[in-house]
């Protein structure tokens, strides 16, 4: 993310959980926003409770904050403290959140609920399940492993179990009310004017202008052998 000008208000801000433990501090001219941003790249973001922000005039006192803070308080998912041991560094795994997001989306995807060759995005997985993005993409690789996804390309990964997509019934819906909107005539202005004069006035009506007489093939091939038999409809 681009730094705004140095000399803009910051914030450094610092989220805790149940516990009241420190799980991390950062500074942001806009916290609300970085927290967003963390709701998608942070593993452990599901268990923030509380968040603090204090102000300060400018982005170097902002840092200065920061880095006296993070020496002191030690968060407990900022490794920027830790130098010498290594085990002592946080481990950026979401175990619990993985084995959901495996369960719950090979369960829709062996029911049906993903059409073949549906592209799953990770990010877009991460915040529907409320877990970090590597969390998501591992979940996704196990998949992969099972053979019910397929990685498609960075962060993306294809449904290779499921119905057609022309099958599936939300999308056969769509179809049909295409179809009917495509079967309506054209009138003449006074043909509309006659045909909504007993319309209440919050009717909703659609219509196009054309040098032509619309309406479906059958329709049309019928007016032409029988010009009496076109007429415009009773309503719209």
């Amino acid at each position: 993310m681009a730094h705004r000008p140095d000399n803009e208000p910051t914030a450094l801000y610092r989220l805790y959980d149940a516990n009241d433990t420190l799980l991390y501090l950062g500074i942001s001219w806009n916290p609300d926003a970085r927290m967003e941003l963390h709701l998608i790249d942070k593993h452990w973001v599901h268990l923030v409770v509380r968040r603090t922000v204090e102000w300060y005039p400018d982005r170097p006192t902002a840092l200065a904050a920061e880095a006296a803070a993070t020496a002191v308080e030690k968060p407990l998912h900022d490794s920027s403290w830790r130098k010498s041991r290594v085990g002592d560094r946080p481990q950026w795994v979401n175990p619990e959140g993985q084995k959901r997001v495996e369960n719950e989306l090979a369960a829709e995807i062996e029911q049906g609920r993903h059409w073949l060759g549906k592209v799953l995005m990770s990010g877009a997985v991460a915040k529907r399940f409320n877990v970090s993005r590597p969390t998501a993409s591992n979940a996704m690789d196990v998949l992969h492993e099972r053979g019910l996804l397929e990685r498609w390309h960075y962060g993306r990964f294809r449904v290779l179990k499921g119905p057609d997509k022309e099958d599936m019934e939300e999308f056969k819906e769509v179809r049909e009310d295409r179809k009917l909107r495509r079967a309506y005539q054209i009138w003449t202005v006074a043909e509309l004017r006659e045909a909504m004069k007993d319309l209440p006035d919050d009717t909703l009506i659609s219509a196009r202008l054309s040098g032509r007489r619309a309406g479906l093939p059958e329709q049309r091939a019928a007016e032409q052998h029988d010009p009496e038999h076109a007429h415009a409809p009773d309503s719209l």
